[in-house]
C-alpha cells in the first residue's frame, strides 16, 4: 500500500475529532481507510450526543484525500431525530447538501448541530410542512414509490 496521502489523511482524522468535541458531542469513531484501486484514502467519522441511545450514529463525517494530499470537501450528514434513524429513514428531516472545507468543519459541525435542536422542536410540535429551510434544507425523504 503506498503512504502517499497518509499524513494529511492523519490530519484530517485529528481534525474531525477536534471538531466533534468543539460541538460538544463524543467521538463514536474517526478512521481512514483505501479501497481497491482508489487514488487516495477516505476518512470517515461518526459523533453522538452524551447518552446517545441509538445503534447508528447521530452524525456522519466524510471526505476524500487523494495521493498528492489534497483534502477534499467534507460532507456531513444527519437526521433529526433521537430515534432510530433506520426506522425513520423515510419520515425524520434529514440535512440536505451539506459540506464545508476542513478548516471550516468545527463552526460548520457545530451550526449544523443547532440547527438540528431548531428542526426537532419543529418536528416535535408537529409541523406540517415537509422541509426546514435554515442556514440549511432539512427535508424528510418521503416513502419510497414502489410499483409491484
Amino acid at each position: 500500500m503506498t503512504r502517499a496521502g497518509k499524513e494529511p489523511a492523519e490530519d484530517a482524522k485529528r481534525a474531525f475529532a477536534r471538531a466533534i468535541k468543539h460541538a460538544g458531542l463524543v467521538v463514536r469513531r474517526v478512521e481512514m481507510f483505501k479501497g481497491g484501486n482508489t487514488p487516495g484514502r477516505f476518512v470517515f467519522g461518526t459523533a453522538n450526543p452524551e447518552g446517545w441511545a441509538q445503534e447508528s450514529p447521530a452524525v456522519e463525517l466524510r471526505t476524500f484525500v487523494d495521493f498528492a494530499g489534497e483534502i477534499g470537501p467534507v460532507e456531513i450528514r444527519c437526521s433529526a431525530t433521537d430515534d432510530d434513524h433506520v426506522m425513520n429513514v423515510f419520515n425524520a428531516p434529514t440535512l440536505r447538501d451539506c459540506s464545508c472545507e476542513l478548516a471550516a468543519l468545527p463552526e460548520t459541525l457545530d451550526a449544523v448541530w443547532q440547527e438540528r435542536q431548531v428542526v426537532l422542536v419543529w418536528v416535535k410540535q408537529g409541523e406540517p410542512n415537509s422541509r426546514f429551510v435554515g442556514r440549511w434544507v432539512w427535508e424528510a425523504p418521503g416513502e419510497p414509490d414502489i410499483k409491484l
